[in-house]
């Protein structure tokens, strides 16, 4: 009975991490030339995801009921080496391409197969002593890897925030990269869990490899609503040479920047920073320049003190609209982040000039 069991799970799980595969390849990626590295990572998640699911299967025709020792165990850890660089990869070309090169993927995926390989072959081909030595090395191995990523991870996390800092609020930026942190750590978590196949238990095995399908699936979502966002952050993730170009300003348009103003544009919290600078004929690095040596801050900081100047004017034209509906007319989708920007820029919080305002009018 638990034969049948352990043979259905894992053949469950492969066929889902197969089926997640060829939905990955089935999704549409973003045409724009800036995201060729998103679509190359996604090719790669699509042919890994299927290897993984035929890895699965293989194991299950050598050991169909999962009662060769160790061998679980040992083809874990290989398929554990290859997922820790596998997500680590696809994250970082998500938010610092320019690590990502052709050279330090060649150099990750040649240690890793090497690692890989020598476990297989010390188990089918060594002693069970020396076996035992080289699968202790190989888990050490493993946890300095998950070290390593883990520390190149938050290192390329912090330096994207600060690239895209000028672009977006901090609003912005947490809600568009919330689930980046959440895939990264997640896929970490399981990085670590892991670690329990390698003591050979077949219950634990069919736990968790179940669970790494149903992993797999929801990273392949998450991966998908990247893609819908990524228009939105593709201009912070422009070369530094782009960056760089056209390092004058070719020509001021305050009269369009002002109709801008006048049409409450600070107001679409969709639009792309490159948006709004084509509709004032600028570039991308044109437009920030624009605002650093002509309006003299951030189109960020400045969009944000727009905004609030705006609520102001709400309040006192509309005293009783609740703080929510104020927020939201504003451009402000979170309240508690109104609440904060509106204390930073004004110096008194919502409620007290709620009740100013109200004082103002009754008087």
């Amino acid at each position: 009975m638990m034969n049948d069991i352990y043979l259905n799970v894992m053949l469950a799980a492969s066929g889902c991490m197969i089926i997640t595969g060829i939905i990955l390849a089935a999704t549409k990626s973003p045409s724009d030339k800036r995201a060729s590295k998103f679509r190359m990572a996604k090719h790669t998640l699509t042919v890994a995801v299927i290897i993984l699911g035929v890895l699965n299967m293989l194991q299950i025709g050598i050991d169909p009921d999962g009662d060769i020792k160790y061998l679980g165990g040992c083809i874990a850890l290989a398929v554990s080496f290859f997922q820790a660089f596998l997500f680590t990869m696809a994250v970082l070309v998500l938010i610092k391409p320019e690590v990502v090169t052709t050279k330090f993927v060649c150099v990750q995926i040649a240690a890793v197969s090497a690692i890989d390989i020598l476990l297989i072959c010390s188990f089918f081909l060594l002693p069970l002593n020396f076996f035992f030595f080289v699968y202790e090395f190989g888990i050490i191995l493993y946890i300095a890897l998950l070290v390593f990523y883990t520390y190149l991870y938050i290192q390329s996390y912090k330096f994207f925030r600060q690239k895209i800092a000028s672009y977006y609020e901090e609003e912005e930026i947490d809600r568009g990269l919330r689930w980046l942190n959440i895939i990264f750590w997640s896929a970490l978590a399981v990085g670590i869990l892991s670690l329990l196949m390698l003591f050979g238990s077949r219950e634990i095995d069919m736990g968790l490899t179940l669970a790494l399908a149903l992993f797999y699936a929801f990273f392949a979502v998450c991966f998908i609503n990247y893609a819908l966002s990524t228009p939105i952050i593709l201009p912070a993730l422009e070369e530094k040479k782009h960056e760089d170009e056209n390092n004058t300003i070719a020509e001021s348009h305050p009269d369009k920047l002002m109709a801008w103003i006048e049409h409450k544009g600070f107001l679409n919290t969709q639009m792309a920073v490159e948006d709004i600078a084509r509709e004032l004929n600028m570039s991308v690095p044109q437009f920030r320049l624009y605002f650093k040596q002509v309006i003299g801050e951030d189109f960020r900081t400045w969009r944000v003190r727009i905004r609030i100047d705006y609520a102001k004017q709400l309040i006192n034209e509309h005293p009783d609209w609740p703080v929510t509906r104020v927020a939201q007319e504003s451009g402000f989708n979170d309240r508690s982040y109104f609440y904060q920007q509106f204390m930073l820029y004004s110096g008194i919080s919502v409620s007290d000039f709620k009740k100013s305002a109200s004082s103002t009018l009754s008087s």
